[in-house]
């Protein structure tokens, strides 16, 4: 599974020398952990919406009863909802609790929807409770679209509601203010979706600048490594001669020279298929292979770090024939190991077996480690562009690319884990027709 290690001090520097060109390219594409700048964001609103909360609701008691008298103000809604958002200025800290996005949906929900359309139908919709109410949509809609429209939807029942049971009939619902409410909230919820539409597009030019990137940073590459597999020719055509060792030593070297040329070979076509995939999957071509060969070079080729590649055990015995492209599902190969050591070496535990398994219509891959784990929330955005875990380490785009490339082939990745037990990865392959 893993090449011989050189024993020479000649060939062990030759040797890194190869693992550190393979992980040099191989860095950038496949360092995905599972938490990114977004997730940190969303936190963070929730942060700011609890302050906004526990500071507001008490002052704006004070101004709408003693300053700016309203008809109606109630005191107790005023501290159930500053006691609601009190948890809420913890939600980083909080962040690993399952109960958090449920509780937050419910604590938002009733300090900002329902308390402000309560108090709007109990002051006979004011023009200062209607912009309240406006207000209110806004800052639900810097969430996420589901979030924010069972908000309002739940919250304004339970103010209608509430204000039914509070005594009040249907015609003192103040219908005309109401009716002239509705489409300026529409309106205002429109804009925010063109608002979170023209995110998704900075989003889609940001994968387009990546490539761009990934292509400069391909042609810079390709100088110095055909400048190492020029030297690495020169050594070999060279050293033979004027090497005095015995004929062990020589052949030590030499395999190491051999191994130098192939890694770097492999390397700059790697860095063709990366760049052709940056821009369509669909561009690298297509045919048979066998998944146990690819796996036993990819895993090959790992730079494992010393005693780390026996970690690994693979249970394919047979070859196992799919379409696609061997070279690109190597680095798919490539980019789940990086993460399983990763993993692995955070948790201080564990190890990595790869199965495959011929099943009716279908060929699986389960590539399971026994790491780290990952949290639910977490898992439910891993295959997401730009997602990494911990925050601000990678560039988020191996499980895409592996999402990506495969989808290509009509083959398809999920994922399950369970935090500190295990992450399993099942690659699903249609069966190839005769």
């Amino acid at each position: 599974m893993q090449a011989t290690h050189e024993q020479t001090a000649g060939g062990s520097l030759l040797a890194r020398l190869a693992r550190e060109a393979s992980r040099a390219v191989f860095e950038t594409a496949s360092r995905t952990t599972l938490l990114d700048e977004e997730s940190v964001a969303r936190l963070r609103r929730i942060q700011m919406v609890g302050a906004l909360g526990v500071i507001g609701h008490p002052l704006y008691y004070v101004i709408w009863s003693y300053v700016f008298p309203q008809p109606y103000e109630n005191i107790w809604l005023r501290l159930i909802c500053t006691a609601l958002f009190v948890p809420l200025l913890f939600a980083s800290a909080l962040s690993h609790k399952r109960w958090l996005p449920a509780y937050a949906l419910v604590a938002i929900t009733v300090g900002m929807p329902f308390a402000f359309i309560f108090l709007y139908l109990e002051n006979h919709g004011s023009l200062v409770w209607a912009e309240s109410v406006i207000i209110a949509v806004v800052v639900l809609y810097h969430f996420s679209a589901a979030f924010a429209t069972i908000a309002l939807l739940s919250g304004a029942a339970a103010a209608f509601a509430l204000f039914a049971v509070a005594g009040n009939s249907v015609a003192g619902i103040p219908w005309d203010s109401l009716l002239l409410q509705l489409p300026v909230i529409a309106f205002v919820i429109a804009v925010l979706f063109v608002i979170k539409l023209d995110r998704q597009l900075l989003l889609e030019q940001k994968r387009r600048g990546m490539a761009v990137a990934l292509a400069t940073v391909a042609h810079e590459l390709r100088t110095p490594l055909t400048s190492l597999m020029m030297t690495a020719a020169g050594l070999k055509n060279r050293l033979p001669p004027a090497l005095k060792a015995d004929a062990a030593d020589r052949q030590a070297l030499l395999q190491a020279i051999g191994r130098l040329q192939t890694d770097l070979a492999h390397v700059n076509s790697s860095i063709d298929f990366l760049v052709a995939n940056s821009k369509d999957p669909k561009a690298a071509p297509q045919e048979r292979f066998d998944l146990v060969a690819a796996i036993r070079e990819s895993l090959g080729r790992f730079p494992f770090e010393r005693g780390h590649h026996d970690l690994v055990t693979l249970e394919c015995a047979e070859p196992v024939m799919v379409v696609g492209n061997a070279q690109l599902f190597e680095l798919v190969i490539t980019n789940l190991t990086k993460n399983a050591v990763e993993a692995i070496k955070r948790a201080g535990k564990g190890n990595i077996a790869i199965r495959c398994e011929n099943r009716p219509g279908s060929v699986h891959v389960l590539f399971r480690d026994t790491g780290a784990g990952v949290a639910p929330h977490v898992l439910a955005r891993m295959f997401q562009p730009f997602f990494t875990y911990p925050a601000h380490r990678g560039t988020g785009i191996g499980l895409a690319f592996c999402r990506d490339v495969l989808r290509s082939w009509g083959a398809s990745i999920s994922c399950r884990s369970v935090e500190h037990e295990f992450t399993e990865f099942e690659l699903q392959f249609p069966r190839p027709k005769d």
